[in-house]
């Protein structure tokens, strides 16, 4: 038997935010071209729905999605305390 993590929702649905860099939302979306799979990562700030940081990648590891992603978002943005990082 295999046994999940299931953390605790935070957030609550709660999408109006009064605070910039306190939630952060990121997802990978998958885009098929002609060729292959490419993958876009994306972190928005809730607070004006900026993306914050990007990646565009042809393989799926963190390394060239999530973290490369990450990066960038914590050169545009600090991180402040409380800050809630959202990723399905």
């Amino acid at each position: 038997m295999i046994n999940y993590l299931i953390v605790e929702n935070i957030l609550s649905r709660e999408f109006i935010v009064k605070t910039l860099s306190k939630p952060w939302f990121s997802d990978i979306t998958y885009i098929q071209t002609k060729e292959r799979f490419v993958y876009l990562t994306t972190i928005m700030d809730l607070y004006n729905r900026k993306i914050i940081g990007w990646s565009l990648s042809d393989a799926m590891s963190t390394d060239e999605t999530t973290l490369r992603t990450w990066k960038m978002a914590v050169k545009n943005r600090n991180i402040e305390k409380g800050l809630i990082f959202h990723s399905d």
